[in-house]
């Protein structure tokens, strides 16, 4: 099932452009593991039955896939413009109001009620993903006014940035708690905070869906740079991370995303929790069905630096060749994994390795990529009740597959996030792993080596600090 498959997960937002269990099919055919759920859009009936279709589809391919709802946060939009599509020129004064009404030229509403209490004369203010820039020059009761310092063209809804700015307000909203508590009640396996700040947003998320009496697999946007602050913070708390290029390089200065890219990535590797990067991977195949050279040098650095998981926006939920976009990645994921395993990644992976006593599964972790590649192993079987073992070793990234085992469901599906591994859900404990690993794992003998590293985790009478690690030879049983 693995052989021609790669490594990094692809994760594709799902929109218009795929919303039949048709285009779904094939979707996961080509490569998805994820399909995120944007709830931005749309409304709640209809990410209900986008949920069933995808469910359908899966069971049709016969491929497991995850299910990821991405929670808007306090997104901060301006309201309906009439015409629909305004020029701000260089220079000009525009007024931003809390008042709910039909925007022109000159004045325009914003979704974000405290906005006149927030910024002050001087700061900078962004639209449209940062393409306009303003700078507010003073402030009246409900208004802010504003020199034009970059033009372009505005559209309805489009986005505001005020980065540097303190909102004052929690990432995770009122409406982000509607959204959950209907995501969850209709089966979806991951959430997305948008807008994180620090621990405590996740926190919110997590105590919002236990009251709900779900416990999702949780992954924080990083899009804010308090957010790069607090990131060891965030960590901690959080089960994975998404790198939403889109707001952050509105908020960093933009020559710094790359840099900032290689550290969260990093980061994430080195804490054992999957890291997704996003945002215009493949933009141009909104409308073409090829990438630009850029696109496919940027995708290639994103796995080689480590990512567990690459994401379609556009490309897959309005573009004109979301099935093409998936097959790229797919083409490209597989060329950069065949050929990483270098001196370079080498000395990173060692980098990985903490070495302070500290954390069993480290000490672990490590001793089975020394092991696969000293051995030239056929591939990793794991036991894991919580997942960590398995996530462990997924941030080697190493050149062969992790078949992870665990009796939890949700255990299950959350592992679709990590690099490499291969989720197999087992009904109950087998009398032993060993020959649980002989039966179900059948190599090629000719073209691969007999050796499997098998990680056996705790059993119920066990803490689940103790794991065993064994090697089997499958040709030399003795």
């Amino acid at each position: 099932m693995t052989e021609n498959k790669q490594k990094t997960k692809i994760v594709c937002t799902i929109g218009p452009a795929s919303d039949s269990i048709e285009k779904m099919v094939g979707l996961i055919e080509s490569g998805m593991s994820i399909a995120r759920l944007n709830y931005s859009h749309g409304n709640f009936e209809k990410h209900a039955e986008v949920i069933k279709m995808l469910r359908k589809a899966s069971e049709i391919t016969g491929i497991s896939i995850a299910i990821l709802a991405d929670l808007p946060g306090p997104k901060m939009r301006i309201g309906k413009i009439e015409p629909e599509q305004i020029q701000l020129i260089q220079g000009q004064t525009v007024c931003l109001t809390t008042d709910n009404i039909i925007g022109n030229e000159n004045k325009f509403s914003v979704s974000f009620a405290k906005l006149p209490k927030v910024v002050k004369p001087g700061n900078t203010l962004f639209l449209n993903d940062g393409i306009i820039q303003l700078s507010v020059t003073e402030i009246k009761e409900n208004e802010v006014i504003c020199q034009v310092i970059v033009g372009g063209e505005l559209r309805s809804n489009k986005g505001l940035n005020l980065p540097g700015i303190n909102l004052g307000i929690s990432a995770f909203t009122e409406n982000d708690y509607l959204c959950l508590e209907s995501a969850l009640k209709n089966g979806v396996d991951a959430i997305s905070q948008s807008f994180v700040n620090n621990a405590e947003d996740i926190i919110d998320v997590r105590a919002a869906a236990t009251k709900l009496g779900y416990n999702p697999f949780i992954i924080a946007k990083i899009e804010r740079a308090d957010a790069l602050t607090n990131l060891d913070q965030i960590l901690n708390y959080t089960d994975g991370l998404m790198i939403a290029r889109g707001d952050l390089g509105v908020e960093i200065p933009i020559e710094k995303i790359a840099l900032v890219q290689k550290h969260i990535i990093n980061t994430a590797n080195l804490h054992g929790k999957p890291v997704i990067t996003a945002t215009q991977l493949l933009g141009s195949m909104t409308t073409n069905p090829r990438p630009t050279r850029a696109e496919v040098t940027d995708v290639s650095n994103a796995i080689i630096d480590g990512t567990d998981c690459v994401m379609l926006s556009e490309e897959s939920a309005m573009g004109k060749y979301p099935l093409e976009s998936v097959q790229m990645l797919s083409k490209i994921a597989l060329t950069v994994e065949n050929s990483r395993i270098n001196n370079t990644s080498r000395r990173r992976q060692e980098n990985l390795y903490r070495n302070d006593g500290s954390h069993v599964s480290d000490t672990i972790s490590y001793n089975v990529q020394q092991s696969v590649y000293h051995l030239k192993a056929l591939c990793v079987a794991v036991h894991t009740i919580t997942g960590h073992i398995a996530r462990m070793i997924s941030r080697f990234k190493l050149p062969v597959w992790i078949n992870a085992m665990t009796e939890d469901v949700s255990v299950y599906q959350s592992l679709h996030f990590s690099f490499g591994i291969h989720p197999i859900l087992v009904s109950q404990l087998p009398e032993s792993w060993n020959q649980y690993i002989k039966e179900t794992i059948s190599p090629n003998h000719e073209d691969n080596s007999s050796i499997v590293i098998l990680v056996e985790g705790p059993t119920k009478n066990a803490p689940l600090s103790s794991h065993k690690m064994e090697i089997i030879d499958l040709l030399n049983p003795t």
